[in-house]
């Protein structure tokens, strides 16, 4: 369900348009005018926040240039009002991962300047955004830390803002009556202040409610009124909304027609804002009006583009982002910690010290004394216990000096500790940020697009002369996603776990013919011939799993780059005890600046002749496989001529390598490598 509380993040002033008009025009007369930098911030954050119901992608324009010269006069205040008003931009567009970056960079400072009322805006900003990711445990208690903020700071504007989005979070979770009670407490205030944006939004989420609640004639009413508010104000942001509420009431009316109306407006004022939530929320309703209507088609043109703007919005890499600043942010706050306990350490320290000096000025005086002792009593016995007693004195510092050594090593190891921690997080982080987006790319786009055909299918839209066509489909579908799967799964497993290779003898004939007939089926669909050419009684020494992987990635690259009636061939020889094993092919062959790209740290994908894609780690497995045991790959190719594919093998195991017959690394034919890009 829509939350259309999320709008009223940005805290906007109620203008007209003409008003709205009128104010920029005066900002930027004053902005040519004024030679005072903190004039000038303030003048570039006033213009980023009165566009954002006008252009987000102005409001981030004037937001960085705010913080450029924040950053430049060393203004914290205003440096975090930039921030805040750039995060605001990024997020109207859809763009929550530099949104959420640039929320946490302002809140990070603020903490430092302890405003209570700049506090609140921050924690409610950060609160959208896990709304935005229905994620209501961590947001519902961001949003009561801003109103609690907002009432001691008396900022009775912010205060309204906050009432209204925790009545957001209970619409969100459907429980519309204790919704109402919020909306219906934000509503006055918002009256009272003439907030004329305030009670747009207001009652925009009272009609939700009612919506909820399915009295949609109660619901029409409050949009109505709503619309009129936003045709004043000159907001096609807000009228999206309105418009989509309206919709939305029609729809549970049964009036269809109207319903479609609205949405269809809606959908065009939301392209023109070109926000990704506003075109998500719009293609839903647009899906649900044609599928009430009997328009399967329309229908899933729409359910189609909802699931790719959800994709983008809704991701797993989303959520990692908003985690991370969130971690940084509380290590922010440990560091913080960690300086006041090394701060008390100091103290301690210097406290120590000064205890020395006096235990030192104690042990002069009671030498003193022993001197004195021994002018007017001259007792021997005297002069024997006053030593005594100076040299357990002595003792006992050197042991609490020692006890202090001891202590400060124990914290030295500590630290070391805690950074080899932190390097090993973030190598796991990063191969879990490549994996997560190899997932949500290139896996998680065949998914949807095999969800989508059986939808269309599961509705008995599709002609009978066309089902084989599509079961066609689906099969080659379910194949190259379980071939990315294994790749997926390989890597990963080799990034994270690390792998040995377990050479043995192996027949690379018949390892190549077991591929070849796992692939023909593909081949046979594009009309082209597999050949193998290897020798049976040619044999090379390797982990057998491995080689099996690196010759189906091979075959399968010669055959995503081949047009019918284009041949793949395999041949092997024996050349200066390695095996040189080729897979050659009459394909489209491959550009120098794409050679250059192959094999690398990065991965590197493009479709096939007949629209393939792959998950752009085929060739780095294969690399890393034949390398583990022993030989080379490397790529010769010609655009237009095809491409050849040699690696080599060790024909015997050896105790010793043989420096004068070592085969080509991949330092030495790194210039002349090439790939038909990453394999599925």
């Amino acid at each position: 369900m829509l939350l259309l509380f999320l709008t009223r993040l940005f805290l906007l002033i109620s203008l007209t348009q003409p008003q709205q008009k009128i104010l920029i025009q005066d900002l930027k007369t004053e902005l040519d005018q004024t030679e005072d930098v903190t004039r000038k911030i303030e003048l570039y954050c006033e213009l980023s926040k009165v566009h954002k119901s006008i252009n987000p992608k102005t409001t981030i324009s004037y937001g960085n240039k705010a913080v450029a010269l924040a950053q430049k006069a060393g203004d914290d205040k205003l440096l975090a009002q930039a921030y805040n008003e750039t995060g605001s931009g990024h997020y109207l567009l859809g763009d929550i991962d530099k949104a959420v970056q640039f929320y946490y960079m302002a809140l990070r400072i603020r903490e430092k300047l302890g405003d209570p009322s700049d506090l609140s805006a921050s924690y409610n900003n950060i609160g959208n955004v896990y709304a935005d990711q229905h994620n209501h445990k961590e947001a519902l208690p961001l949003y009561k830390k801003s109103l609690s903020l907002a009432t001691t700071a008396q900022d009775t504007l912010r205060m309204s803002s906050a009432l209204s989005n925790i009545g957001g979070v209970y619409l969100d979770q459907g429980k519309y009556d204790l919704a109402l009670v919020y909306y219906r407490e934000a509503l006055p205030i918002q009256e009272g202040l003439d907030d004329k944006q305030g009670i747009l939004i207001s009652l925009i989420n009272i009609g939700e409610a009612y919506n909820g609640k399915n009295d949609y004639q109660t619901a029409l009413t409050y949009f109505n009124k709503a619309h009129q508010i936003a045709n004043n104000l000159g907001s096609p942001h807000d009228e999206v909304y309105v418009l989509r509420g309206k919709a939305e009431s029609y729809l549970k009316a049964g009036k269809y027609e109207k319903a479609l109306d609205n949405a269809l407006a809606s959908m065009e004022l939301a392209k023109a804002y070109e926000g990704k939530y506003v075109l998500k929320e719009n293609a839903a309703i647009l899906d649900r009006i044609y599928a009430a209507m009997g328009n399967y088609e329309m229908a899933h043109h729409y359910l189609t583009l909802h699931m790719a703007y959800n994709d983008s919005l809704h991701n797993e890499r989303a959520a990692d982002r908003i985690a991370q600043e969130r971690v940084k942010y509380e290590t922010a706050q440990k560091d913080k910690e960690n300086l006041l306990l090394r701060a008390e350490q100091e103290l301690n320290l210097r406290k120590l010290e000064q205890r020395s000096i006096v235990q030192y000025f104690t042990v002069a005086l009671l030498l003193l004394v022993c001197a004195m002792a021994y002018v007017f009593f001259r007792g021997r016995q005297h002069q024997s216990r006053i030593n005594k007693l100076l040299t357990q004195k002595n003792e006992l510092i050197m042991h609490k000096n020692e006890a202090l050594n001891q202590h400060q090593k124990a914290l030295t190891e500590q630290a070391q500790q805690l950074n080899i921690q932190k390097e090993k997080l973030t190598q796991l982080n990063t191969i879990k940020d490549k994996l997560f987006s190899v997932i949500a790319h290139d896996l998680r786009g065949p998914l949807v697009a095999l969800k989508g055909l059986l939808h269309v299918m599961a509705m008995g839209k599709v002609p009978a002369d066309k089902q084989e066509g599509l079961f066609n489909s689906l099969v080659k579908g379910q194949q190259n996603v379980l071939w990315m799967l294994d790749n997926l799964f390989d890597w990963a497993r080799a990034q994270m776990e690390g792998f040995e290779a377990d050479p043995k003898p192996l027949p690379l004939r018949e390892l190549a013919d077991e591929n070849i007939r796992l692939l023909q089926p593909v081949a046979s669909s594009k009309e082209i011939v597999l050949e193998n050419k290897i020798d049976p009684n040619l044999t090379g020494c390797a982990d057998k799993e491995m080689v099996r992987l690196v010759l189906r990635n091979l075959i399968s690259n010669g055959i995503k780059f081949c047009k019918a009636g284009d041949t793949v061939t395999l041949t092997a020889k024996l050349k200066n005890d390695f095996v040189l094993v080729s897979v050659k092919d009459t394909g489209i062959g491959i550009t120098q600046e794409v050679q250059k790209k192959l094999f690398g740290g990065s991965s590197y994908s493009s479709r096939g002749t007949a629209n393939e894609k792959g998950s752009g780690l085929g060739l780095a497995l294969c690399k890393d496989f034949v390398e583990h045991n022993g030989g080379s790959i490397w790529v010769e190719s010609m655009p237009g001529k095809g491409s050849t594919f040699l690696f080599t093998l060790p024909h015997t195991v050896k105790a010793e390598e043989d420096e004068i017959n070592t085969p080509p690394s991949s330092e030495e034919t790194e210039e002349k490598t090439a790939e038909q890009l990453q394999l599925a």
